[in-house]
């Protein structure tokens, strides 16, 4: 499902120019410098290929070029009209054997010369007069070489608008070359059902962070364990030459591409890429939505695209509307997620679905996760995000302020597959990864800190995953001893601040949360007799009206309390925090005076 897909999708990309998808026989290589040469071969520059970019920084040219990607190994294998200095120029490395650069230019020499008569090009004559009469020793006398390091190169005459390699004459003998290659065993290929040469191999994904830089494969047998029938090597799972090439072309430029920042996002180690099988508003702006949403929307530029994501976003928050959007929501959404794995590439997850059951499933996340927040926060959180709220912090104190830091425990690979596991969630609309709503519960109550994100998260796992009826904001009407004993200590709480600033003119630095919230949260017995004893000395402090306010807001909380519970469970402790969370905001912004400064973190 997941190649034949893919082999499907080279037909769409092939044919928009914007993608540049190599034809069979070539591929994109990224070019730093050309060889300028004059008509007899004569050598009259060594140019800079590369150009900058928004930020200046210079960056490769992509150019295709004859043949596949470069080879890896130690093997002599040189490349027909571009190569790197080692095979162009006879540049030794310093960290290799005497005379390791000549074998390979003399490689490259020869392979040219043997061609030239066959080729028949001016152009291509040219490379063979310039091969003739080099000499490595040359190559000081062009500084620039120096800071191009092993890039790759190719060949142009002086005059002439095309480089060497783009000439007629040398892309009809190699497309005829092509053709005339010995084609490998014939059998029935398993994406296209046709009797075809089989691959003996099938192509090098690049692209996928944590890989081989010169590329992994999907599927490749490597032992006779693996392999059935005595069919070695991927004869084991034929698919034709024409398929190979096409699903590998495919993945590599949603992976690496000049459009692959639209169809590429990072989870966690997996590399992710989606598409859809025609043009859709929703391809084009998922890679954002993921990356936050509305954030999102304020760091795009073009115009065109920020409106694209608003109505994207408007209709993810509507549910159901998406006839807005203008195009068909029956169009086929594929969400691939790959990770490195030695040698390979593991297919981390696969989702197929149509772009209106995705909107629909965003939707219900989207719904899950809203809890009443700051202005500034998320309305749509990245998985990154979400999964930087388990991360291990360490609270320090400079200068009188708190800050945060992230510590070096933890195990990244443990929130990479929670990462992998909550998009998957997302996307297919199942049960949240339990252990994410553990460890957001374990970090809340290890640093007491209760932020937007946790909330929304907690809340979002307690509606899916066990049912339970949440509100968005403060909800006075829920009865559940554990969100009660949350919105008790909020109020406990704003009670001890403001008595100590009646009392005292300043603001108080450690509240009851710092000592007490852990323990409120697992063993609300043991703690809250006493909290509710030290709260009658703080009340003491309050002007008449506030301290009847508290009064009567601490009675309305405790009517529906029947018991204090000596132990909350992991979904107690959950209530307790959103009761917290929702009590504390709500005496945040009940006055115009109180809401949370500008330059305060969005935290309670």
């Amino acid at each position: 499902m997941i190649l034949q897909s893919l082999n499907d999708l080279y037909t769409r990309l092939a044919e928009d120019p914007a993608y540049e998808i190599a034809p069979p026989g070539f591929s994109p290589q990224k070019i730093c410098f050309r060889m300028v040469l004059k008509t007899d071969g004569s050598l009259f520059d060594i140019q800079d290929a590369r150009s900058p970019d928004e930020k200046g920084k210079m960056q490769n040219t992509l150019m295709l070029v004859p043949g596949e990607a470069k080879p890896p190994g130690a093997g002599i294998n040189p490349c027909l009209l571009w190569d790197n200095q080692t095979y162009l120029l006879g540049r030794q490395p310093e960290d290799k054997a005497d005379g390791f650069g000549l074998s390979r230019f003399e490689a490259f020499r020869q392979r040219h010369l043997e061609l030239e008569s066959t080729i028949k090009d001016p152009s291509f004559s040219a490379v063979c007069r310039f091969l003739e009469q080099w000499s490595s020793e040359r190559i000081t006398e062009f500084p620039i070489l120096n800071d191009l390091g092993t890039g790759f190169g190719i060949f142009q005459v002086q005059g002439e608008k095309k480089a060497v390699h783009e000439s007629s004459a040398v892309q009809e003998w190699w497309l005829l070359s092509q053709a005339a290659e010995v084609p490998g065993d014939l059998g029935q290929c398993l994406l296209t059902g046709e009797e075809q040469p089989i691959a003996r191999l099938h192509p090098k994904i690049k692209g996928v962070t944590g890989a081989q830089a010169a590329g992994a494969s999907i599927v490749s047998f490597n032992a006779n364990a693996y392999e059935s029938y005595g069919k070695a090597q991927s004869y084991n799972a034929p698919v034709s030459e024409a398929a190979a090439f096409r699903y590998g072309t495919a993945l590599n430029s949603l992976l690496a591409g000049p459009k692959s920042s639209k169809h590429r996002i990072r989870i966690g180690d997996t590399t992710t890429v989606f598409w859809t099988e025609k043009p859709s508003i929703v391809e084009d702006c998922f890679a954002d939505i993921f990356s936050g949403g509305s954030q999102a929307t304020e760091e795009v530029q073009d115009e065109t695209k920020r409106g694209q994501l608003q109505r994207v976003l408007e209709a993810i928050r509507s549910g159901g509307e998406y006839q807005e959007l203008g195009e068909s929501g029956d169009t086929p959404f594929h969400i691939l997620g790959l990770a490195p794995n030695a040698a390979r590439v593991s297919i981390r997850f696969y989702h197929r679905s149509t772009t209106t059951e995705l909107l629909d499933k965003l939707h219900d996340h989207q719904r899950c996760l809203e809890i009443d927040r700051f202005d500034r926060e998320p309305e749509f959180p990245s998985i990154r995000q979400l999964t930087n709220q388990i991360r291990v912090l360490h609270r320090s104190e400079e200068d009188g302020a708190v800050t945060w830091k992230e510590g070096k425990e933890g195990s990244d690979k443990f929130i990479s597959t929670i990462a992998g596991s909550l998009t998957r969630a997302i996307v297919e609309g199942v049960d949240y990864p339990t252990a994410l709503y553990f460890c957001v519960i374990r970090r809340t109550i290890i640093e007491r800190r209760v932020t937007h994100l946790r909330a929304a998260i907690i809340k979002a796992i307690l509606i899916r995953n066990y049912q339970q009826t949440i509100s968005i904001m403060l909800d006075e009407s829920n009865t559940e001893s554990a969100y009660r004993h949350g919105r008790l200590f909020a109020v406990l709480e704003k009670i001890q601040e403001e008595g100590h600033y009646a009392q005292t003119q300043r603001k108080l630095e450690h509240t009851i949360k710092e000592k007490y919230f852990s323990s409120a949260c697992t063993t609300p017995a043991a703690v809250f007799p006493r909290l509710e004893t030290l709260s009658v000395h703080h009340q003491r402090h309050l002007n008449p009206g506030r301290r009847v306010q508290m009064e009567r807001l601490i009675g309305d909380i405790k009517w529906e309390i029947f018991g204090t519970k000596k132990t909350h469970s992991l979904t107690d402790q959950g209530q307790f925090i959103l009761g917290y969370y929702h009590q504390r905001k709500k005496l945040f912004t009940s006055n115009d005076d109180q809401k949370l400064p500008e330059n305060e973190p969005t935290t309670v």
